[in-house]
């Protein structure tokens, strides 16, 4: 035989033996997907839950990475086991969280609705602290590692200042915003919090630790006062838990596993949760739900080290003039989980909403962040719904731009500039804006602010001074915002799809097929090459910065005289 002709009998049989590979492992994994009858399913909740899916255009290692499961793919798995006959309980394996609080309220929601139909729930909590134990908390058995340490001692919120680093390096922030609590433009040009910025913060920390507190008492039986002053006494080893009536037992996850699964003498299959069959495709009414997550932009959503989770209008505005125009959706929840951005961009989204409105009943669902421009976009639908921790609001803006020729010359670097027109380098990162530009900058910064606190009145039936009280920058709790009127009802995605049924006029018993925008677009070899190596649920290719690292990065990129429509500060509280 011939060199060539070997070499390509070799390229056959190679080509051969990988097909034989490819379908031995979709028949193998399809095989897994069997649901016994008593199946207990066994859930590893990741640390990272995000609201939409890979229809961001990922600079991660995207083609490789399994597709990370959404908000909606957790609580819809949850909702169908509860329903399963076949199912008899299910197991919770939590470590850390980096979830938002209405994420955690979404999760647990549901866990109490597959309660509600006589299955039981298990819950391992191997560390962590308030948000790993609230989840945990609903459960019927919760169990603790012997050497496990539970922080449950209180909320804290940080807020990061950069003034003292811009002032040793020689960076001059040149600032504009409107609204008394719109304190995005402190980090940069404040070393602390302004009075108005402390009272909002406060007022948000008081509001998720009276929901922390009312959960964590229902849940295990406490009354309140209890549960403050166990707060205050903790944290707490695993023996002071297992005394104070946190945990109930004192287990490793796998005897955990093992209690769940255990029948006298036999034992009761399990599932990984991961491998619990997808809804099956009918042809009922469909509603579309519209994944609305990250920071608001211009451009196409994407996702990156650097900028985080993007929004970009132009993607949002594709998946909502897609869900308008099909006859065979009924009606539209968007779910929004938004610092807010750009205020051009958020006002594009706002007025798409407002035309899908016309064509289709839309509610919108917020999740952890609804907040500026997030909040901006959500004013457009029929019917607004938050979960209690939901950061609503601040209706203000803010803009500006870093003057960095100080740093310039201690680097030893100069930069000379000519223009032609008064204003033509107004917005120069190489010099301060003069009396005339600022006044003209604040100018453009309040027109803005009455464009948003107009949409806001429109939207809520409100008159303009009722908004405009309300508004100044300031963020509220969604039990405050239900109280201000800036939402309709608290609840989460379940209520939200419960009213688009009544809106639509679906019967409330009737299923109803939920269609999720943006579609993903993922080719079917992307997809069975994440799905083999998608066995572990918490695997994540992202690479994540430091607070002070994603701070100055944030500081690199910010977009000079762009007005925001943005939170203050990052609020993260833990």
């Amino acid at each position: 035989m011939s060199a060539r002709r070997g070499i390509f009998v070799f390229l056959v049989l190679l080509v051969a033996l990988g097909g034989v590979v490819l379908f031995a492992a979709i028949v193998l994994r399809g095989s897994t997907t069997t649901v016994r009858p008593s199946t207990v399913l066994v859930y590893r909740v990741p640390t990272e839950l995000e609201e939409s899916g890979l229809a961001f255009e990922s600079r991660r290692l995207g083609f490789l990475a399994p597709e990370r499961p959404t908000v909606w793919d957790v609580v819809d798995t949850i909702d169908r086991a509860a329903e399963d006959d076949h199912v008899a309980s299910l197991v919770l394996h939590i470590d850390d969280l980096d979830w938002g609080w209405a994420k955690v309220a979404e999760v647990r929601d549901a866990l109490q609705r597959f309660q509600a139909n006589g299955k039981d729930v298990y819950a391992s909590v191997s560390g962590g602290g308030e948000r790993e134990y609230l989840l945990a908390s609903v459960a019927d058995v919760v169990s603790t590692e012997p050497l496990a340490v539970l922080q449950l001692d209180g909320l804290t919120a940080s807020a990061l200042f950069l003034r003292g680093t811009f002032d040793k390096l020689g960076v001059t922030p040149n600032f504009a915003s409107v609204g008394q609590y719109k304190s995005g433009v402190e980090g940069y040009t404040r070393t602390g919090m302004s009075p108005p910025a402390r009272q909002a913060l406060e007022s948000l920390l008081d509001a998720h630790y009276e929901v922390l507190v009312d959960s964590l008492a229902s849940a295990r039986g406490f009354d309140p006062d209890s549960v403050g002053m166990l707060l205050d006494e903790g944290p707490f080893d695993a023996d002071e838990a297992l005394a104070y009536g946190l945990v109930d037992t004192l287990l490793y996850p796998a005897d955990l596993d093992s209690l769940a699964a255990r029948d006298g003498e036999h034992r009761h299959p399990t599932l990984a949760f991961n491998r619990y069959p997808e809804r099956a495709p009918s042809g009922g009414p469909r509603i579309a739900l519209i994944e609305a997550s990250g920071t608001i932009a211009e451009g196409r959503s994407r996702e990156s080290p650097t900028e985080g989770r993007i929004l970009g209008e132009e993607t949002i505005l594709k998946a909502l003039r897609d869900a308008a125009s099909r006859k065979s959706v009924k009606a539209v929840v968007v779910r929004i989980d938004s610092p807010g951005g750009s205020a051009q961009a958020s006002d594009q989204i706002w007025h798409e909403v407002r035309r899908c409105k016309r064509a289709k009943p839309t509610v919108v669902s917020m999740s952890d962040l609804a907040a500026s421009g997030g909040y901006y976009v959500a004013v457009a639908a029929d019917t607004i719904l938050a979960q209690p921790a939901t950061i609503t609001g601040s209706i203000g803006v803010f803009g500006g731009k870093l003057n960095v020729m100080g740093l310039y010359h201690k680097l030893g670097l100069n930069v000379e500039t000519v223009t032609r027109g008064r204003h033509a380098g107004m917005f120069s990162p190489f010099r301060d804006f003069t009396l005339d530009e600022q006044k003209h900058f604040q100018a453009q910064m309040e027109a803005t602010y009455r464009t948003f606190v107009s949409r806001v009145a429109e939207g809520r039936s409100l008159d303009a001074a009722t908004v405009d009280s309300i508004a100044q920058g300031r963020v509220w709790s969604g039990l405050d915002a239900l109280d201000l009127h800036l939402v309709d009802r608290l609840g989460g995605l379940e209520d939200a799809l419960t009213v688009a049924k009544g809106m639509a006029k679906i019967g409330p018993d009737q299923e109803v097929v939920v269609d999720v925008y943006p579609k993903t677009e993922r080719t079917f070899l992307q997809r069975f090459v994440a799905d083999l190596i998608g066995e572990d649920e918490e695997t994540d290719t992202s690479l994540r910065f430091p607070p002070a690292i994603q701070a100055c990065l944030a500081v690199a990129r910010f977009p000079s005289g762009v007005t925001l429509a943005l939170m203050p500060f990052t609020v993260d509280i833990h």
